[in-house]
């Protein structure tokens, strides 16, 4: 079998979306706009659709897109559709005699993971009680859980299905899954109101919580170029990479950027632009990171639109104020110490500024990610998340490193593996 380009690096798709049981006006709108914003997987499961309503639906969402689905039923539709794959179940359970399908299944036991090599890649559920089918509950305990990924049953291939939200995404994480698949904390009441708005608001936050608390600056050395650190974040697991050349031309990050982009998306990474907002626009990255003294993120925002992601510098809680109220989307708050990979450097906070700081968010109803940003090593990290900040930002402390793609690994782990302790939303106009 020939797996989709996560599984060429034994990795599942962080986030995979499922789409609703039966077909509803509108669908084909809101899948082309969850496409647009970054998904990277769609299960097109309707076991009762006709073959004709797929055809149309299928039809009705933008071709560039086509490569990204997997179907549950109707394979024939194949023939017409050049699309990603096909997921087994009772109804279909041989796959087509087709060169280049994804081929993935269901599993309901533990028992079954055992047949994880003979696909792309497979579903384990229910892992958590249903939110989409009343008293579908959890058929696993966490010790069998924690048990199977022990035993190396639960691994990167291995998709959890059933419950999944952002209350359960930290849960799945600390059991070894290699994605996770969303029904009904994704579409809610959507078919029956068509809030465009709350879809891809509760869509945003699941991908920003399954693209994990980990976000690579790139910083040129004199072992690497800014390409290769991006291409060695991705190989370790990250999928948020913040492009980062000072001094560069406007022409020489675009460059550098088209080719930053052709290297996240086999992964569904997200690239973000630091300081340039037309390099960005031009090219379509995720979003932009602006610092204190780069374009105000109002006018960003009106140069892109609500589609883009977009973050800002802070150094004091009077900054994340400004920038909550200026429509900001994430922050990068900083610098932790004495960094030597910046510039005209701000005042160090340090883990009790931090504490001071997420303090006072809380207390005035901010809750904006935020991540840890300047001269932060991996001992550092447990307390700096535990004092409320939801993500780390890194550099030096991966390029430095001997293997900076295994320490990648290790920092993904050690990030995604303590639970936040606060429940982070982005701004209002996402939202």
């Amino acid at each position: 079998m020939n797996g989709v380009p996560e599984m060429a690096h034994d990795r599942c798709p962080a986030l995979t979306v499922i789409s609703c049981e039966t077909v509803f006006d509108g669908e084909a709108a809101a899948l082309n706009r969850l496409f647009g914003r970054g998904m990277s997987l769609l299960h097109l499961r309707k076991p009762q659709a006709s073959e004709k309503e797929l055809h149309t639906l299928l039809s009705q969402i933008d071709e560039r897109f086509h490569e990204r689905i997997v179907l549950h039923d109707r394979f024939s539709l194949l023939d017409t559709f050049r699309l990603k794959g096909v997921h087994l179940n009772r109804r279909n359970p041989v796959p087509p005699a087709r060169e280049g399908l994804s081929v993935s299944r269901s599993c309901h036991s533990l028992e079954e993971l055992k047949t994880v090599g003979e696909y792309d890649y497979v579903f384990l559920s229910p892992v958590f009680d249903s939110i989409s089918k009343a008293g579908y509950r959890h058929a696993f305990s966490p010790e069998a859980l924690q048990a199977a990924r022990a035993a190396g049953r639960i691994n990167r291939k291995v998709i959890a299905l059933g419950g999944i939200s952002p209350a359960t995404l930290p849960l799945a994480a600390a059991c070894g899954f290699g994605g996770v698949a969303v029904l009904g904390a994704l579409w809610g009441d959507f078919p029956k109101d068509k809030d465009m708005q709350a879809l891809t608001g509760r869509f945003d936050r699941l991908r920003f919580r399954t693209a994990g608390g980990l976000l690579f600056i790139t910083h040129r050395t004199e072992r690497y170029d800014y390409l290769q650190s991006v291409a060695m974040a991705l190989e370790g697991g990250c999928r948020r990479i913040q492009l980062r050349m000072k001094d560069a031309s406007p022409a020489e990050v675009e460059k550098t950027a088209v080719r930053a982009m052709q290297l996240c998306e086999p992964f569904g990474a997200e690239l973000y632009i630091n300081d340039h907002v037309e390099v960005c626009r031009n090219i379509r990255a995720r979003g932009v990171h602006l610092g204190k003294t780069d374009m105000p993120p109002g006018e960003a925002r009106r140069m892109l639109g609500g589609d883009f992601i977009i973050g800002g510098t802070a150094n004091t809680f009077e900054d994340i104020r400004r920038l909550n109220g200026a429509g900001a989307d994430y922050i990068g708050l900083g610098p932790f110490r004495f960094t030597t990979t910046k510039k005209n450097l701000s005042p160090v906070i340090g883990l009790s500024g931090y504490r001071q700081i997420m303090r006072q968010c809380r207390e005035a109803g901010i809750r904006l990610p935020v991540f840890a940003i300047g001269g932060i090593e991996p001992d550092d990290i447990p307390g700096i998340l535990d004092a409320g900040l939801s993500g780390i930002a890194l550099s030096s402390a991966i390029l430095r490193a001997q293997n900076p793609v295994e320490e990648t690994e290790r920092m993904v782990g050690l990030i995604n593996s303590r639970e936040p302790k606060t429940v982070y939303f982005f701004n209002s106009h996402i939202i």
